[in-house]
């Protein structure tokens, strides 16, 4: 049943995904300059830093459209992962969490687990929609509606709950 909770997200397109060979330059003035010197031909500037890329097709070749205009699927994201913006927005009630997980058999990417609560998806909603981390291990094609990660609605009080265990009995009965 664990692993049927929630709902499977699929790719929304076919992709050729790369590991990403990254730099991350901080607080440098002349940013370009270092990418160049780094042998990096790509610059994203993500809040106070910059992410130095070797020129990978795949980050490129995927865009939708906005109420900007069109812009890149993948965005690079730092630890050598990239944010995947899906192209579909998620409502919620408030209060509550959309977790994401990783699925058991997906190989070539690692999708990082993550919290998304309602007020960053409705945000995300005006936005770009619904994003996941993940990070390309090799190279690994997947395709347009292959499941990818699962999503689970939570309830705020879920993330709150904690066990509670007497440790004297624990001790007693390790020690028997």
């Amino acid at each position: 049943m664990g692993k049927e909770l929630g709902w499977e997200v699929r790719s929304p397109v076919d992709v050729a995904f790369s590991p990403l060979d990254q730099i991350e330059l901080d607080g440098v003035t002349e940013p370009e300059a270092a990418g160049r010197a780094a042998n990096r031909t790509e610059l994203w500037q993500r809040e106070k830093s910059h992410l130095a890329v070797e020129k990978t097709s795949w980050l490129h070749l995927h865009q939708f459209a906005t109420s900007r205009g069109w812009e890149n699927m993948f965005l690079v994201n730092g630890a050598v992962s990239v944010e995947w913006r899906l192209g579909w927005a998620a409502e919620i009630p408030r209060g509550y969490f959309l977790l994401v997980l990783p699925l058991e058999g997906v190989t070539g990417i690692e999708v990082s687990a993550g919290v998304l609560s309602s007020t960053v998806l409705t945000r995300a909603a005006q936005e770009h929609g619904v994003s996941i981390a993940v990070r390309p291990t090799v190279p690994v094609t997947v395709r347009r509606g292959q499941p990818i990660a699962r999503i689970v609605l939570l309830h705020a009080d879920s993330p709150q709950a904690r066990g509670v265990h007497d440790d004297t009995a624990e001790a007693a009965t390790v020690s028997d």
